[in-house]
């Protein structure tokens, strides 16, 4: 029988489209490679450290992590490439070209599946 995480990344994996999931991808990488979070704030900001973010994009969208550790990096890097005020817009936009829409409605999409 599966857990409740394995559901849950199941579901993620089946609603997401493909662009989505390359779109929370690239914005994993933009939160643990990027100048967008300083080192001294970024588990403030994250809830997780950098290190724990890596592994989340490394092995995205494969958790590999704790559920509550996955959760919150991927939740958090997304929200926070969206409301942190990081005045890098140039450099967002070469990690995701899409832009702050496609982050935002792959937020809402992980977040209405409970991700």
């Amino acid at each position: 029988m599966a857990t409740e995480p394995e559901v849950a990344m199941e579901r993620m994996t089946e609603a997401l489209s493909l662009s989505e999931l390359e779109v929370v991808r690239r914005s994993l990488q933009a939160a643990v490679e990027g100048s967008f979070f300083p080192d001294w704030e970024f588990q403030t900001l994250m809830g997780v450290d950098r290190e724990t973010v890596r592994a989340v994009f490394a092995a995205w969208p494969h958790q590999t992590i704790d559920h509550e550790d996955f959760r919150c990096a991927v939740v958090s890097s997304l929200n926070n490439l969206l409301g942190y005020p990081h005045n890098n817009e140039d450099e967002l936009m070469t990690y995701v070209p899409e832009g702050r829409t496609a982050i935002r409605k792959a937020l809402d999409q992980l977040v209405a599946l409970g991700i």
